[in-house]
C-alpha cells in the first residue's frame, strides 16, 4: 500500500514538472507580444494619469514611450501585421495618431534674435514662471486610447 502512495507521489511531482516544463516551452512564442502589449498598456495608465495631473513633461515623456512601443507592433506580431489587413490598419491608424499628437507637441520654430535690450525688458515684465499646463494633453490621451481601443474591439488581448 506505501509503495503504491510513493508511486502516486512521484508520479504526481514528476507530472507537475513535465507540465510546467510544457508550459513555459508553449508560452515562449509569445513573450514578445506579451510583452510590447503589457507595456503599451502601462505607459498609457501612466499618459492618463499625467494628463489629468497636468503633468506635462511626464506627458512627454510617455507619448515618447509609447511611439516607440507602437513602432514595436509590427515586430511583436509579424504574420499578423503582414497577413491581416485590419491589424495592419490599427497599428497604422495608431502610428499616425501618434505622429500627429507629437507633431502638434513639437517646438516652435526658433524666430530671429530680437534686441538683447527687448529681452531683458521683456524678462523683466514678465510675471513669475507659472506651472506648465498641458490643455490639450486630455484631448490627445483620448485620440491614442480611441485608437488602441479600435484595435482591442477587433483583436481583444484576453
Amino acid at each position: 500500500m506505501i509503495k503504491y502512495v510513493i508511486v502516486l507521489v512521484a508520479g504526481a511531482i514528476a507530472g507537475g514538472f513535465a507540465g510546467n516544463t510544457i508550459a513555459h516551452r508553449l508560452a515562449e512564442p509569445h513573450q514578445h507580444p506579451r510583452a510590447v502589449m503589457t507595456l503599451l498598456g502601462f505607459h498609457r495608465e501612466r499618459l492618463d494619469a499625467a494628463s489629468q495631473a497636468g503633468q506635462c513633461a511626464t506627458v512627454e515623456t510617455e507619448r515618447a514611450r509609447i511611439t516607440s512601443l507602437q513602432q514595436e507592433i509590427a515586430l511583436a506580431f509579424p504574420k499578423a501585421y503582414k497577413e491581416e489587413a485590419d491589424f495592419h490598419k490599427y497599428a497604422d491608424a495608431l502610428g499616425s495618431v501618434l505622429q500627429s499628437v507629437n507633431a502638434a507637441n513639437a517646438p516652435a520654430p526658433a524666430t530671429a534674435m530680437a534686441p538683447a535690450n527687448a529681452m531683458i525688458s521683456a524678462a523683466a515684465m514678465a510675471p513669475a514662471a507659472a506651472a506648465p499646463s498641458c490643455p490639450e494633453a486630455a484631448a490627445q490621451f483620448k485620440k491614442i486610447s480611441d485608437a488602441c481601443e479600435d484595435c482591442h474591439k477587433v483583436y481583444d488581448p484576453e
